[in-house]
């Protein structure tokens, strides 16, 4: 991109130098388009140092260093929105379920305790003379006498039971609301990139052509196609945000579905390294 708002900027440079010929530019506007490129030769060095600590950060990722086609996003495919479980059976609630799960049987537990014990038993005595009184069973029965320590037990159990009930609660609001979040952010993606590549990124475009006709037969300034030139390089880094962003939703999605860790697409599946038509 930068190089292409460098292209622009040189067919200033070459308006203006043919101008300059016939008498119909100053040298100094010859003078501000040579610094515009000045400046964007300088800007260019910046730009590969920050491509290089990027390429950089991917290398834990890739096990390598990327090539340069790999760092180019396309515009990611639209995916079908309708297949993630909106409902209780996404694992994220079954997980929270089974916590609670976990914390009624802890109150069972807990509720089995305070309960009156009966114990059986049966032993041989040889001690007795008589043969028939050799032979014992007996019966016990254990009652907690105030039952203060169960009760308390019973009521952190309940108390347990009812903040995972809570829990699981939060859990399923909570995946409601990202799944309408990531929606959202999805059909606004699409939305805005329809209005730049059908209608803000030609208009733009037209713009610039016209600035560059008006310079060319002298009714234009050179400031107002400089400005042009900017805009429409505005306008197409407005796009690469919001394709970045799509990426990023597209990202959310995948992590609110319940796949497994198979799955999950790689780089070059997710469109790394691909051109966009």
């Amino acid at each position: 991109m930068h190089h292409e708002t460098r292209a622009l900027v040189e067919q200033l440079a070459d308006i203006t130098r043919k101008r300059l010929e016939y008498g119909e530019s100053t040298q100094s506007e010859l003078l501000r388009i040579e610094t515009e490129l000045d400046t964007l030769d300088a800007k260019l060095v910046e730009l590969q140092a920050n491509q290089e600590q990027l390429s950089a950060s991917l290398i834990p990722l890739l096990g390598r260093r990327p090539n340069p086609s790999e760092l180019v996003l396309p515009v990611p495919h639209r995916m079908p929105m309708t297949d993630i479980l909106n409902g209780t059976d996404h694992p994220m609630i079954q997980a929270a379920k089974a916590r609670t799960a976990e914390a009624r049987a802890r109150l069972e537990a807990a509720e089995v305790g305070r309960r009156p014990v009966f114990t059986a038993n049966a032993g041989y005595n040889s001690l007795w003379a008589d043969e028939r009184k050799r032979w014992m069973v007996g019966v016990g029965v254990q009652i907690p006498l105030s039952g203060q320590r169960q009760n308390s037990a019973v009521r952190k159990a309940a108390a347990e039971v009812s903040r995972r009930q809570w829990q699981t609660t939060q859990a399923h609001r909570d995946l409601l609301a990202s799944i309408s979040d990531v929606k959202a952010a999805i059909q606004a993606g699409y939305g805005r990139l329809e209005i730049l590549d059908e209608r803000h990124l030609p208009n733009q475009r037209a713009h610039w052509e016209a600035t560059l006709n008006e310079l060319a037969s002298g009714t234009g300034r050179l400031e107002d196609a400089i400005d042009s030139a900017r805009q429409l390089t505005g306008v197409k880094l407005t796009r690469e945000a919001v394709i970045r962003d799509l990426f990023s939703a597209s990202a959310r999605y995948q992590a609110l579905r319940p796949k497994q860790t198979s799955d999950v697409p790689s780089l070059n599946r997710l469109g790394l390294g691909q051109k966009d038509s």
